[in-house]
Parts: structure tokens; C-alpha cells; sequence
């Protein structure tokens, strides 16, 4: 936990100027979701700064290669399988929005 005390203490600048918005974002969102206090670890901040960072090298990549990807029509079993599970992520999406 942070504590002016224990002089681990950042404010919400501090904290953004050091992890980044996106890395804050990721650490408070793994702090807790409890009633019992929040518990910020920068480690988590820092692993997420590092994931974000990967996943755009890998966006990057994808992009710089996208001629040797798959083209044509989607119309495998495996298609047909992701298209069914993202439309029913999609349905459970709506209907737990709606309540």
C-alpha cells in the first residue's frame, strides 16, 4: 500500500509521468475489487507497460507482413467456430449491458 509514511507515495501526476496513463490504468485495474483498500504494485504497472509494449511490436509486424497472411474467403470450420464464439461474446456482451 502507498503511505506518505513509508515515503511510497506518488500522486496521480507522478504515477502517469512513471507508468505511462495506459500502465496506470492496467495496475489499478489489478489492484483489488474489494471493500478492503486498493493495493497498488508497481510491479503490475511495469509488466503492463511491458505487455503494451510487445503487443504493438507485434501489431507493427503483422502490418509490415501482412502479404504473407491468409486472404480469401473465411469459410473454413475454424472461421465458421471464431465467427460463432465472438457472436455469442457479443450477445452475452448486450445482455449484460442491458441489465
Amino acid at each position: 500500500q502507498m503511505s506518505k509514511s513509508t515515503g511510497n507515495f506518488l500522486t496521480l501526476t507522478q504515477a502517469v509521468d512513471k507508468f505511462s496513463a495506459d500502465g496506470m490504468r492496467l495496475a489499478l485495474a489489478d489492484a483489488g475489487d474489494t471493500v478492503e483498500d486498493a493495493n497498488f504494485v508497481e510491479a503490475m504497472a511495469d509488466a503492463g507497460i511491458l505487455r503494451l509494449y510487445t503487443w504493438v511490436e507485434w501489431v507493427k509486424e503483422m502490418i509490415a507482413n501482412r502479404d504473407s497472411l491468409r486472404s480469401g474467403p473465411a469459410d473454413t470450420f475454424n472461421d465458421k467456430v471464431f465467427a460463432s464464439e465472438m457472436n455469442a461474446g457479443i450477445m452475452k456482451t448486450d445482455q449484460n449491458y442491458e441489465k
